[in-house]
């Protein structure tokens, strides 16, 4: 057995640092929260090598003497606390005293620091121990310069993404404490270019958040944003209204005293207010602010504080909920609001036809990892198509809202797909099919020797479409068209980092894209199978931006999202008229399809109505 013993102080705070520490974006975080506690009402932020080179920030706040500017690197050493029901009351960022100790463990750390009317002084540290004390101009405020981030973890910054990510990660932290610090002025250059240049906002809450809004969510979004103020929780909710949705997630913001969060309590309310009038492909924009007593949430559950938990989590959704709704539809008639559920909301009102209940039958997806479709001797079981199917059995649609605070469920892995032999047919295929028509032209119907086959247009093109273009995709003959007009994007500059970390790869698949400026990208090729309108290609382009800003997505995901993306924005609709030749050309390329039951979001898109169980309804 090995024998315990105390870690060495210099393993302890490399340890202690990575908790704090995961990324340059951690290090512009921590350090931004510092200038604003100090009561900057100005900072300076300039960044080289994606923050793996240079992170300086320069802040006009209170500054420090020397004896405080030696104990700000010191582990546990702060100004914010002095015992531990302080924590109780505390309206800061920082409390711990571990943001420019962990930073100084991993880097080549400086700062030059200055009180109003006193001395400036600089000291000079380096894997955590402090190398140089001199002192420094009488410029009050403080510089904070961290050079050569994790040198001395090589393992760290081995995992770091690509420069492009980071640099996202980076422009991220910012725009969120813009949009926390209203009356505070941030300049960002970036490798020796100017980002952002946002003025300190002076006038009401309103016109300032709208006039920093325009700046980084873009005018278009600002202005369409609804503001009501609400006295319970302090609530100050910027909110798009339902003809104003948009595309991406992006752009949903939660300050609880003034500290950005993430909060499936709040975002699941707010969806669940528009739940009735929201298209699956659009989303909310929102910026809540919200004002609590410390006491009411708990923000140390979190290395980095990200998260919260609210003391009352029911009382909290109720009131966003409702706050929601008349923020949204101008309607002050409380929403009912039962306790958070457990699991998604379905709509059962269906089962309230006992008389049809158990008669009509549809054939169901084989369950994630099937047996291959040739070996199949008997049909899949069949379940009762008046009961809702089960939400874990198929993997949730892409523009899906977020599944309750409380009862997030990992997606089922996949579905294995596998080619048919030649001249072999699925067996969900029971020919010969006579097509009959369309259902409120969304459904197509035709009749085969079983009885009656239902299948959804724009779920089974979606699957026609993805298989051919992934198919393509595989074997490297993704054709391409150049645009004689590149097609001009514009996005959030995160998310124009986030889009050309991929760039290369997006090329391969038939996009090719160049950065026109910090805040915009320039579309010149397309795949030629896609042919998008300019307005579909930028919503596609925002879409995407929104995918691959997701650092846990592999290659190998995100060629899958992106080719279903590709194939849901380009497939029939619902609504569209088809004609019956179309209608039969489908059903015949569905029937060639890897798995042609599912869309590739895993919905089915087949169902069989028995002319057994039909014959049950008139008594036969």
């Amino acid at each position: 057995m090995s024998k315990i013993t105390v870690l060495d102080p210099a393993t302890a705070s490399k340890i202690a640092a990575g908790e704090v520490i995961e990324r340059p974006a951690g290090v512009l975080k921590e350090l931004l929260e510092n200038a604003v506690d100090a009561g900057a009402t100005a900072v300076n932020i300039d960044i080289e090598g994606a923050g793996k080179t240079l992170i300086r920030i320069n802040d006009n706040g209170c500054g420090m003497d020397q004896e405080d500017l030696e104990l700000s690197v010191v582990r546990h050493a702060t100004s914010k606390i002095r015992t531990f029901d302080d924590l109780s009351h505390l309206h800061t960022f920082g409390f711990r005293g571990e943001a420019l100790f962990s930073v100084a463990a991993v880097s080549c750390l400086s700062i030059t620091s200055c009180t109003a009317q006193g001395e400036g002084h600089r000291i000079e540290a380096k894997g955590g121990n402090i190398v140089l004390r001199s002192p420094a101009p009488a410029i009050p405020g403080t510089t904070v310069e961290i050079r050569d981030l994790f040198f001395n973890t090589p393992a760290r910054r081995k995992f770091l993404k690509s420069d492009s990510y980071e640099r996202a990660c980076l422009l991220k932290v910012v725009e969120e404490s813009a949009l926390a610090n209203l009356r505070v002025s941030y300049r960002v250059r970036i490798g020796g270019r100017e980002v952002y240049n946002l003025p300190a906002q002076t006038g009401p809450l309103e016109s300032a958040v709208r006039a920093r809004a325009a700046e980084i969510l873009g005018p278009a979004v600002a202005e369409s944003f609804v503001f009501k103020e609400f006295e319970p929780l302090g609530l100050k909710l910027f909110l798009t209204p339902p003809d104003k949705l948009v595309t991406v997630r992006d752009f949903q913001f939660v300050f609880v005293n003034r500290r950005p969060i993430e909060s499936k309590t709040v975002q699941q309310a707010i969806y669940k207010a528009l739940q009735n009038v929201r298209p699956k492909d659009r989303h909310p924009a929102f910026i809540a602010y919200m004002t609590l007593e410390p006491s009411d949430f708990d923000v140390n559950i979190h290395p980095q504080k990200r998260e919260i938990r609210f003391v009352d989590e029911n009382r909290v959704f109720g009131f966003i909920l409702n706050s929601a709704a008349e923020a949204a539809f101008g309607n002050s008639r409380p929403v009912e609001a039962k306790p958070l559920p457990a699991v998604p909301a379905i709509d059962l009102s269906l089962q309230a036809r006992p008389a049809a209940q158990q008669l009509f039958q549809v054939k169901q997806a084989p369950a994630p990892a099937p047996v291959p479709v040739q070996q199949q001797e008997k049909p899949q079981p069949v379940t009762d198509i008046f009961a809702p199917a089960p939400a874990p059995r198929f993997m949730a649609r892409e523009s899906e809202e977020p599944v309750s605070y409380n009862a997030a469920q990992e997606a089922p892995p996949a579905r294995q797909e596998e080619a048919l032999p030649q001249g072999k047919t699925p067996a969900w295929y029971q020919g010969p099919y006579h097509y009959l028509g369309q259902l409120q032209r969304s459904y197509l119907l035709f009749e085969n020797p079983d009885g009656l086959v239902l299948i959804d247009q724009h779920a089974a093109q979606e699957r026609v479409l993805f298989e051919k273009y992934m198919d393509a995709f595989e074997k490297h003959d993704v054709k391409v068209q150049e645009l004689m007009f590149p097609i001009h994007v514009d996005l959030t500059p995160s998310n124009v980092e986030s889009l050309m970390s991929w760039a290369p790869w997006l090329k391969t698949a038939g996009f090719e894209l160049e950065r026109f400026s910090p805040r915009s990208v320039q579309v010149k090729t397309m795949p030629y199978v896609v042919r998008f309108k300019e307005d579909e290609m930028k919503h596609f382009i925002e879409s995407l931006a929104a995918v691959v800003g997701d650092p846990a997505k592999s290659t190998d995901t995100l060629k899958r999202k992106m080719v279903a993306m590709l194939a849901c924005k380009k497939a029939v609709k619902a609504h569209d008229a088809m004609t019956p030749a179309e209608a039969e050309a489908l059903l015949e390329n569905m029937k060639n399809c890897k798995d042609g039951m599912h869309c590739p979001h895993g919905r089915a898109c087949v169902a069989q109505l028995n002319i057994k169980n039909i014959g049950k309804l008139f008594g036969r």
